[in-house]
């Protein structure tokens, strides 16, 4: 058992040694590098967190200390005369690794820095491990060179007594006799215990109390949980982090290679068939836990074994297109949405491979479970999954627009504008008219997807929907591409008795539209609006005047030019303001 002794209360200790707290601090830093290093192995993140920290405090230490030297005694360590590790067992004795060799003093200095720091841990660690305990660390430590670390060792001429573990020095040079083999067989009155002859009864003892995960681990690992009570608690906090990412081990694609590797090897067709069925118990069991991600894996394997079977023309390939078939049935997506319903935070990603790899014949089963899911983040993996599986087949993805329920209509419309093929406007005219507004407009955003110019008649025909927004909305898609031939569309609207009635900020969206698409064909109605008599006409019909004045600058002919003028002359006031800045920017939208 060893222990570090605490400087906490040897305050006259500390007087008679100057920094022997920071001496302390910096030898319990090393000690739980180099324990860490010994326990960990090279992968684990915990050697080179402790290894940081030690670091860390040795430069924190070094800006106000030139060194620190250490005297070694066979289980002690000391700063001065101040304790600051003792151990009164041989087994993982820090000191003796030290001592055994000679090393009776070693001084660290402020220049150490963290490679050189890095190196002197590994080398303890290295001495403390079985095999390498006939290796001489003063000569170690003389090759590896360090700048900042020196050692004195023992006077030849002391005669002090050191332990050896070495097997060579426990051989004796005489022969063996009968006497010496007899002496091995003693009386059982005379056998004597020491502490290290518990240890198997403490083990078993632990066994029993901690369980079966505590029984399968390798037997270094429960040493080191057996001595975890020498860390403090953010040196345990620290463990069990590191601890568990270090345990982030895979065992979904372990359990996916022994199984298809057992498949690869069965040579008969109903074994094959066998394990087959096994694997889309897997599959399901995967589904029904949620881990999308694996189900995915198990995927991409089948994938992968039908591509070897085709290229073999193995007919076990046919075997592999049922299945992907039976994942793509109503039963299994109904697994999925059910999943999906009890996990509102569900792995998209992991879903939208699965989801990916099936054929066609998923469409319709996806499109229904659309209905049935409760959280938008599934509605939203399987619409971009049906954009994908629907492209080559969009008729069939269409047939989700006959859907009583509008939600399900206004998702097949945004998996169609995903698509954005040509091909989609056809079906799009069904939900232009659908009676209700959130279906129409992404109706729109769905036809404003296409970029070919077929789309423009569609836009022309949504300025006459019974919502305003979707027509500012399709107005400004044809402001935005220039689509001339709508003007006519506009000159209906604004010819309607009724176009009057509209708020000003739509009659000068239509009007500017009107004029800017239109140009000297739009002058024929836009003129007579702005030349009408003021005193003659309504307050509707003077602001509509008001705003047809303000559009003529849009317009790039002469006619329109010599018009402005003269209403810039005008004696009414705001007739003429408005002219004059009409004038100012000519052919610009507002």
């Amino acid at each position: 058992m060893e222990t570090q002794v605490d400087y906490l209360g040897q305050e006259v200790e500390a007087l008679k040694a100057p920094h022997a707290k920071q001496a302390s601090e910096f030898f319990n830093h090393l000690l739980k590098a180099v324990k860490a290093r010994l326990v960990y192995p090279a992968s684990s993140k915990l050697p080179e967190q402790f290894k940081n920290d030690l670091y860390l405090k040795a430069s924190e230490i070094f800006k106000t200390i030139d060194k620190l030297g250490y005297k070694i005694s066979s289980d002690t360590i000391q700063y001065g005369d101040h304790i600051v590790y003792q151990s009164s067992s041989r087994t993982e004795n820090f000191a003796h690794v030290f001592f055994r060799d000679g090393i009776i003093n070693i001084i660290f200095s402020a220049t150490l820095d963290e490679e050189e720091l890095e190196r002197f841990i590994n080398l303890i660690a290295k001495m403390m491990r079985t095999v390498y305990i006939d290796d001489d660390l003063a000569t170690l430590l003389w090759e590896e060179n360090f700048p900042s670390i020196s050692y004195e060792l023992i006077d030849d001429g002391l005669e002090i007594e050191t332990i050896e573990y070495s097997a060579d020095k426990l051989r004796s040079g005489k022969n063996s006799t009968t006497e010496d083999l007899q002496s091995l067989f003693i009386d059982e009155g005379e056998i004597t215990f020491d502490d290290d002859d518990f240890a198997t009864a403490g083990r078993e003892m632990n066994l029993r109390r901690r369980g079966h995960a505590y029984a399968s681990m390798p037997e270094a690992t429960q040493d080191f949980l057996n001595r975890v009570a020498e860390f403090t608690n953010d040196d345990k906090d620290q463990i069990l982090q590191i601890v568990n990412e270090d345990a982030k081990f895979d065992h979904t694609e372990y359990i996916l290679t022994v199984i298809f590797e057992i498949l690869g090897m069965e040579k008969e067709l109903p074994g094959y068939t066998e394990t087959m069925t096994f694997i889309g118990k897997v599959r399901d069991n995967l589904i029904s836990l949620g881990n999308f991600a694996g189900a995915a894996s198990l995927l991409d394997r089948m994938k992968e074994m039908h591509g070897v079977l085709v290229n073999l023309s193995s007919p076990r390939a046919d075997k592999i297109n049922a299945f992907f078939l039976e994942c793509a049935s109503n039963e299994k997506i109904s697994l999925i949405t059910e999943t999906a319903n009890n996990l509102k935070d569900i792995e998209s990603e992991g879903l939208t491979r699965y989801l990916t790899h099936l054929p066609w014949a998923a469409i319709d089963p996806l499109i229904g479970a659309l209905g049935d899911l409760k959280y938008f983040k599934a509605r939203q993996t399987i619409c971009n999954v049906l954009a994908e599986l629907g492209r080559g087949q969009i008729d069939l993805v269409a047939r989700g627009l006959e859907d009583e329920r509008w939600y399900v209509v206004r998702n097949i419309v945004m998996v169609l504008g995903q698509i954005g093929d040509n091909r989609i406007l056809n079906h799009l005219k069904k939900t232009i008219r659908h009676p209700d507004y959130r279906v129409r407009k992404e109706t729109l955003a769905a036809a404003g997807s296409i970029r070919t110019g077929d789309n423009y008649d569609f836009m022309i025909l949504a300025l006459s929907d019974p919502d305003v927004k979707i027509q500012i909305a399709s107005l400004q898609y044809l402001i935005d591409h220039k689509v001339t031939k709508a003007y006519k569309a506009i000159e209906h609207i604004i010819e309607d008795k009724k176009f009057k009635d509209r708020p000003p900020d739509q009659i000068k969206k239509f009007l500017e539209s009107y004029a800017y698409l239109g140009q000297d064909k739009a002058l024929a109605l836009l003129k007579p609006l702005a030349l009408k008599r003021s005193f003659l006409i309504s307050t509707k019909d003077e602001r509509l005047k008001y705003v047809a004045i303000s559009v003529l600058g849009l317009i790039n002919v002469p006619q329109a030019t010599k018009l402005l003028s003269k209403l810039a002359n005008n004696k009414n006031p705001k007739i003429s303001s408005i002219a004059m800045k009409a004038s100012s920017n000519p052919g610009r939208m507002a």
